[in-house]
């Protein structure tokens, strides 16, 4: 979309829209209900790439004031948090617990992760086995406990909105991070081993999918 000389917005053409992997992660990563994550979230919340138009935003923010919505939609582009097609993208139809098993390992670099709900359970894992799985669950477990109790203190006094935890080694790199997901009422740890990628666009599916069956 275009910004005209007179400050107004006007959407550039019909494009189908979804968010880019970064756009997906602010869209679970915290619970906040700013215009922007809800735009987001709805884009999430259809099958198929939603095509946009000035009425569809509107839709999804609960406004009549299109130049209102649009502003919202261009903050979400500046911000690179998404991304038109000219052809319609679908969820994966696989299955959810086949396809978190598939996409996992595209977000670590030694190809091992897993996904926990709020009470330390194992929703999908891979490449870990039992007995890492069990201890992962319950360290995450306690991870959430920490997370709930100084996460608006640690964005407040610290200045530190990542809601991640990592386990470092002596260079600083990850090699065990957990990152709360906020999924419609469920909640979720992503917990990978090894670098993780959640820029790599299996982010984006695994959000898609999530949201497509928990949201």
């Amino acid at each position: 979309m275009d910004e005209q000389n007179t400050g107004q917005y006007e959407l550039a053409s019909d494009l189908y829209v979804l968010p880019t992997p970064a756009g997906a992660y602010f869209a679970v990563s915290t619970s906040d209900d700013s215009r922007v994550r809800r735009l987001l979230l709805a884009l999430l919340r259809h099958s198929s790439s939603p095509r946009v138009d000035a009425e569809f935003v509107c839709e999804c923010l609960g406004t009549d004031d299109e130049q209102e919505a649009l502003e919202v939609l261009h903050r979400a582009q500046s911000l690179a948090w998404i991304e038109g097609y000219e052809q319609v993208r679908d969820v994966s139809r696989l299955g959810v617990g086949q396809e978190l098993h598939q996409l996992l390992p595209h977000l670590s670099s030694v190809g091992k992760g897993m996904i926990i709900d709020w009470n330390g359970l194992s929703l999908a894992s891979c490449g870990i086995d039992d007995a890492t799985a069990d201890t992962l669950a319950a360290l995450s477990a306690d991870l959430i406990g920490v997370q709930e109790r100084h996460a608006d203190r640690m964005a407040k006094h610290l200045g530190q909105a990542s809601h991640g935890w990592a386990a470092v080694d002596a260079y600083g790199s990850s090699r065990i991070g957990a990152w709360p997901l906020y999924v419609g009422d469920k909640r979720m740890l992503l917990v990978l081993l090894g670098e993780p990628r959640l820029n790599d666009s299996a982010f984006l599916a695994l959000v898609w999918l999530l949201i497509e069956n928990y949201g």
